[in-house]
């Protein structure tokens, strides 16, 4: 109950211009989907599994070219730090804020 008043809150708190959009997803969401698709332990995924991964997670404008790709090799901390760097209109509802949470009127 108390995480979802601090989400709410914050999500108020960005309506309002007075915070920044909360995470929907924290690192060790984003480290446990990494290494679902890095099952041999290699401390890397391909750039297939991170087009995909991305997208699955919602991010539709991502970094098409992130370190790593050049060999194909992305590390989690590019995986994370470029999934915290997508813009928000990528990975928030085209709907006006009080449309995709009217709760919060």
């Amino acid at each position: 109950k108390q995480w979802y008043q601090r989400r709410v809150r914050a999500l108020k708190e960005y309506r309002d211009d007075k915070g920044n959009y909360p995470a929907m997803f924290t690192d060790a969401n984003m480290t446990a989907v990494f290494g679902m698709l890095d099952v041999t332990n290699k401390g890397f995924i391909s750039m297939e599994q991170y087009r995909s991964a991305l997208k699955t997670l919602g991010v539709k404008k991502y970094n098409a070219r992130p370190e790593g790709s050049d060999k194909d090799q992305i590390s989690l901390v590019t995986f994370i730090t470029e999934a915290e760097e997508a813009p928000l209109t990528s990975i928030m509802s085209s709907q006006p804020f009080s449309k995709a949470f009217p709760e919060l009127e």
